[in-house]
Order: C-alpha cells, then structure tokens, then sequence
C-alpha cells in the first residue's frame, strides 16, 4: 500500500492544479486596461431624446422601434451604380434597416494606404441609406469574419510575422499585443469618423442620420461553451475606448457567436470595492448574439470528406422540432444573463437567412435554397418575435460575390448565401 501512496498523492493535486489554472486563466484575460464599462458608455442623459431603449425596444426620438435588417456587403457588389437597386430590394422586403460589415482589407491594398472613393466610398452608400429611410448597424470589425480571406484583415497586416494576429498566440489561448491594437486603432481612426457623421446623434450636420449603433469587433468568444476563458477583455477595452475618442457617441454592441453571455455590461459593478484578487469584467451597451439554428447538408460533417458521395437525393428535410427545441425559452436564456441582457432589448445581429455553399462540393446554391424552402427564415423570424426579439438582422439580404481574392478557402465566387435576394 505503502507503494501506492505516491500515485494517490498524485491523484489528489490533479483537482488543485486544473482549479488553479483555472482561476488563473479567467484571472488573466480580465486584462489590466485601465477602461471601465461605464467610461465608455452610451451617454443617455445626453442623447436620450434621439436614441434610447429599454428592455423591450429601442425608441427613435421616442417612439419604440422595432429594427428589421439584413446584411448588406457593399465590397460583394463592387458597382455601386447598383447599391440603389438592391437597397431598394430590401425597402421593398419590409426591412427598415441593414447591417454592414466594413471590410478592413478592402479599403487598405497597402500598408498606409486607405481608399474611401470609388466603389469603396462609403459616405455615399451612408448617404443613399438616408435617402432610402434605412437606418444601419456598423460594424467596422476590425475582424469580421464572413468568410472572406483573413477575416477581414488586409494582407499586409497578416504578413507581419511579429504580430499576435486578433492576440492570438496559439490555438485559443490569447495574449495581448498592444503593437497589433495599434493596428486596429490606425483602422479605426480612417473609417470611423465617416460612420460618425452619419449617427443618429449627430445633429449638427443639419440632417437625420442613419447609423443606430456601432459593434465592437467580431464574434469574439468571453468564453468557449460557458468555461473556458478565451476572449481577452482589454481586446475589447481597447476598441471600445477608439472608438468613443474618434467620435462614436451612438450605442456600441456586441454579437456573441452562441447567447453565451459574453461582453454583457454590469454597469452597477463598476467602481464596486473588490477583493485584492478580484478584477472587473468589461461589457458593452447592448448585448447581442448570433442565431443560426439548422445548417445546410452541404455542411455536414459527412460532406467534408471530397466525393464522399452525399447526393442531393439523400438530403432529408430539415426538422421543425430542432428549430423549436433551439428557439424555445430563449428570451428566458438571454434574460438570465442579467445586468444589460435583462435591460436591454432582444437582439439578434445574425439571424439566419440561408446558408453558404463549400468549395468543392457538388451542390449548388439552388439545391440549398430549395432545402431551406420558403419557410425557415419566416418561421425563425417569427419565432424570434415571439421571443421577444425587437432588433433582428437576416444574415444575408443579398450574398453577391467574392470578387479576386475576398472569400476565404472554404467558399467560391459566388456567395449567393441562398438569401432572399438571390444573386444577380
């Protein structure tokens, strides 16, 4: 027995190691930045007569409003002859909003070089949305995602091999590199003062403005199914704080990639005496999360493999039971989160509006449109009614194009996204 005595001594450190790492991994993403969530917050008192909310809607010089959007990628319609025509689609679709990803290497080829003209000027787009009565998301990113190449980041900036790309230093595990935010700042200080004119709080342009709210980076994870730390919170201390100095003054939100909870503000916390060991969690004004609940054959796991042999024939119908079983008691989910996730109203920034197709795979986006039909947006959509969801956005209105090198490995030319807008 003696002999054993060793191993279970071992046996018993296992449960105060793992313990300990994971204090110290949820200890060290809380970050050292010396930037509340109150210090960069919405200043209601000042702007609440143009823009306010409470748990159930926001409300536009006072009148409750619920926001109907879809996604708008205006560098996958390099024309902007035919922005007009499009958007006017989405008018004639009952949205009175859309969401736009501003892409980060579309607009910078080189590095110190910045294109706002052309198919990239962006103040006309802002100003036909005006024209058009649709108010907008931004989400400047600087990550974006969206299945283009580098998420968004410009080729230059993913060539330094001395940076922590997105703080990033191996698998999961982040650590932050203020030489990389400095990047993201330099992004910030070009696009954001064009979204800034735009606000619905700026009145002294002598106009209405269009832009509702700004999102912080991207589907950045606080944490991975509930327990493992992952997002860094001066990640987003750092952007937020940029983009309040540069001149945004609507509200500032975030999309988790799953209601996880991540990045809900608890203003009430902040300033509150903590223990020595204690730090304070950063958060957002409005918490928003992503919604795709039923994902197209074309993504199963059993077509990854190339010709594995997965007919259009052997596609079954999706099941109405996993949408209810995912949409069911959701607002009673996202309420839990408490602090802002309970004051704020339901918002959904992506919401399901199709699917994309994969590189290499022998269906079509026509066959994945049909598999979706012409219910499972509306029923998802007005599902998230029921649910309390005042502020949605249908991901894609229309997909368009990966023009040259945009989409990632994963996707092809077309990123028809099988929307309601079918490509054209």
């Amino acid at each position: 027995m003696s002999d054993m005595a060793p191993l279970f001594s071992l046996f018993a450190l296992i449960p105060v190691i793992v313990g300990t790492f994971y204090f110290y991994a949820h200890y060290r993403t809380f970050g050292n930045l010396d930037i509340s969530t109150s210090s960069v917050a919405y200043n209601r008192t000042k702007y609440h007569n143009l823009l306010d909310w409470d748990k159930y809607s926001l409300q536009i010089e006072g009148v409750p409003t619920q926001i109907h959007a879809g996604e708008f990628h205006y560098w996958r319609i390099p024309d902007r002859e035919r922005w007009s025509d499009i958007l006017k689609q989405y008018r004639t679709a009952g949205f009175n909003a859309i969401r736009i990803y501003f892409h980060w290497g579309y607009h910078s080829p080189d590095e110190g070089v910045y294109l706002f003209d052309g198919n990239r000027d962006i103040d006309y787009l802002l100003t036909l949305c005006e024209e058009l009565d649709l108010f907008v998301l931004a989400a400047p990113g600087p990550y974006i995602c969206a299945e283009t190449s580098g998420g968004g980041y410009p080729s230059w900036l993913v060539a330094k091999r001395d940076l922590r790309i997105r703080h990033n230093y191996i698998m999961l595990w982040r650590v932050y590199d203020p030489k990389f935010a400095n990047y993201e700042i330099q992004w910030l200080e070009h696009i954001l003062p064009i979204i800034a004119k735009h606000q619905v709080t700026s009145t002294d342009t002598g106009k209405k403005g269009c832009v509702l709210a700004v999102q912080i980076d991207n589907e950045l994870f606080e944490t991975m199914a509930n327990l493992l730390p992952i997002g860094l919170h001066d990640q987003m201390r750092v952007l937020a704080k940029a983009a309040r100095d540069i001149g945004i003054t609507v509200p500032l939100f975030s999309n988790d990639g799953f209601e996880e909870g991540g990045w809900v503000p608890h203003p009430e916390l902040d300033g509150s005496k903590k223990k020595a060991w204690e730090k304070s969690k950063f958060g957002l004004d409005l918490y928003g999360f992503d919604k795709y609940v039923i994902f197209a054959p074309s993504s199963s796991p059993k077509s990854w493999l190339i010709n594995s042999g997965v007919s259009v024939g052997s596609w079954e119908e999706w099941n109405p039971k996993n949408l209810e079983n995912s949409m069911d008691k959701l607002e009673k989910k996202v309420r839990g989160f408490g602090g802002g996730a309970k004051e704020s109203p339901m918002f959904i920034p992506e919401l399901q509006g199709g699917w994309f197709n994969h590189y290499q795979l022998q269906h079509t986006y026509d066959q994945i449109y049909d598999y979706y039909g012409d219910e499972y947006t509306r029923l998802l959509y007005e599902t998230s009614l029921a649910q309390g969801v005042t502020i949605a956005n249908i991901y894609m209105g229309y997909g368009g194009t990966n023009w040259g090198t945009l989409g990632d490995p994963d996707v092809y030319t077309s990123y028809d996204y099988s929307a309601c807008i079918r490509e054209f």
